[in-house]
């Protein structure tokens, strides 16, 4: 059977003592202690002296096979990716918290460029257009304007609507386009603008779902921030992760809202949407960087995650 592991990145002030401590909740007088050295070893057969780890290599760590166990002290806590039974189908846990921490980025940051750029489109700048039928239907049925005006106003509203949203007509409205699906209905038994606000309020409906994904998507990041602060006994490393963190979501979250309320009243095209996204999450991201070299550079000495009680919560 193929053996399965998963790649730890070896950080500052590790010892092989201490990275089976947090994986596997075993200290130097448990029985499977010695057990466990050889497995690790197996994986790792580049490692020639346990004592002598380098920050920077990675190590190969896999749940543990079934050699006879020993209770381990009740202080022990919790290991930070398994749980404390150590049974074959821990593993997909295992590799899930485990990719999670190092590689969030690649999640958070494509996602979040597609949930931003896909809420920014279907925002209510562009659903106005379809609403706008509603209101030029009302005044050509009340006499203000007469069908030829209505027929034209339409067809403005839906070729500036159809050009925004570009690509995305098919996944919005399939075979069809705009014009063929958002008309006034003929049947008697609904009201004749009950097609537009039907599709107007998939429209909202779809881009409210893009923004409450970006909000899950920032979860996403700080729960990967929360393990890498859990994985490193560096104190300055853990308040670096923690300022880039904060200060990358905060400043995402206003930058999303500044976009949102910008969008209200001006139907954008699909390309100004992404260039949006992209903006916002580069904001973003850089804002986090950012600070995260001042902390680096000017506040070494404030401990904000002991401070804050982080440490206590990514445990």
């Amino acid at each position: 059977m193929r053996t399965l592991y998963y790649e730890y990145k070896i950080k500052n002030g590790d010892t092989f003592s201490n990275i089976i401590h947090r994986m596997f909740g075993l200290v130097l007088n448990d029985t499977r202690y010695a057990e466990t050295v050889r497995h690790l070893l197996a994986l790792n057969p580049q490692i020639k002296n346990p004592d002598r780890i380098r920050a920077g290599d990675m190590l190969r760590l896999g749940v543990l096979p079934l050699f006879p166990q020993a209770k381990p002290p009740a202080a022990l806590p919790p290991p930070v990716f398994m749980s404390q039974s150590n049974h074959p189908g821990d593993m997909e846990g295992f590799w899930a918290l485990s990719w999670l921490q190092h590689n969030a980025n690649y999640l958070t940051i494509p996602g979040g460029i597609a949930m931003g750029a896909s809420g920014n489109l279907l925002s209510l700048g562009n659903v106005s257009l379809i609403n706008e039928i509603s209101d030029h239907y009302a005044d050509y049925k009340t006499d203000k304007t007469t069908k030829g005006q209505y027929d034209a106003r339409r067809k403005k509203a839906l070729d500036q609507l159809k050009k925004n949203i570009g690509p995305m007509e098919k996944l919005l409205f399939g075979k069809h386009t705009p014009h063929q699906v958002i008309r006034i209905a003929r049947a008697g038994a609904i009201p004749a603008t009950a097609h537009i606000t039907q599709h107007a309020g998939r429209l909202k409906r779809l881009g409210a779902m893009s923004k409450h994904g970006g909000i899950v998507l920032a979860g996403v990041g700080l729960t990967a921030a929360c393990l890498q602060i859990a994985s490193t006994t560096d104190t300055q490393e853990k308040n670096e992760i923690f300022v880039e963190t904060i200060t990358s979501t905060a400043v995402g979250l206003v930058a999303g809202h500044v976009v949102t309320l910008f969008l209200i009243s001006n139907p954008i095209g699909w390309g100004t949407a992404i260039v949006l996204a992209v903006g916002s999450v580069a904001v973003s991201y850089g804002s986090g960087k950012g600070v995260r070299m001042l902390y680096d550079a000017f506040g070494k000495e404030i401990d904000l995650v002991k401070g804050t009680g982080v440490d206590r919560i990514c445990k």
